[in-house]
């Protein structure tokens, strides 16, 4: 188990610092990196007072339409297709773990324009180039569409920054819901096409955070995930 957990530790930092583009080539390089990143999740998810899918899940279930058309970006092994079997959902990954995974680069995927009612991003926005990943959700989503994030708290130099280079693409602000782990973001997309987000500017005096790489623009509004000894 702590061998799972260093290795998942020891990929999850690599995607952190590389563009979707760069992790997509990662992992069609070597496929079994895939099966090692997922089994150290599990144990690393086991450890965490609860798996935030599970309150996307409930939320889908309880306040979203039966038909309504999901995008699940960054689904590891798409569980949340598996959970709701009865809806159209497209899963996208780096890698084909099974039958219910598209791989792809999250910044292009392969649906056409404005069809999503939802979509989904569950501890997914992890290149550097994570906008690009949102401004692929605008543009298959339809107007009125929902973004929902969830992100681990410790990525967060500024919660606001992250909320509003997100506004910046295309999307108008929600639900904005700190918590003691997570931070929960819900968006609906509005109909103008998103312009390049603005690239935010560090406050005089605030440090560099662990993982953030000078020059990265909006990437840099998320860092690296820090895990707590539990």
């Amino acid at each position: 188990m702590y061998r799972q957990l260093a290795v998942f530790r020891c990929l999850n930092e690599s995607l952190y610092t590389m563009t979707g583009q760069e992790a997509l080539s990662m992992f069609s390089d070597d496929p079994s990196l895939a099966e090692a990143y997922h089994e150290g999740f599990r144990a690393q998810a086991a450890k965490w007072p609860r798996n935030p899918l599970d309150g996307v899940i409930s939320w889908l279930r309880q306040e979203v339409p039966k038909d309504a058309v999901i995008g699940d970006f960054g689904c590891g092994d798409a569980r949340l297709a598996l959970e709701l079997s009865q809806r159209k959902v497209h899963s996208f990954d780096l890698v084909q773990i099974n039958e219910r995974v598209t791989a792809c680069n999250l910044a292009h995927v392969p649906l056409p324009d404005a069809s999503l009612d939802v979509a989904v991003f569950c501890l997914a926005l992890m290149g550097t180039d994570w906008i690009k990943f949102v401004e692929e959700a605008h543009r298959c989503l339809k107007p009125g569409g929902l973004c929902h994030i969830v992100e681990v708290e410790s990525r967060f130099a500024d919660v606001q920054a992250v909320v509003r280079t997100i506004e910046s693409a295309g999307f108008q602000r929600l639900v904005v819901k700190p918590g003691s782990f997570f931070v929960e973001l819900r968006f609906k997309r509005t109909k103008h096409k998103p312009e390049a987000a603005a690239e935010p500017s560090r406050k005089k005096g605030a440090k560099k955070r662990k993982g953030e790489k000078e020059g990265t623009g909006s990437g840099a509004l998320l860092g690296a995930c820090t895990y707590r000894k539990r």
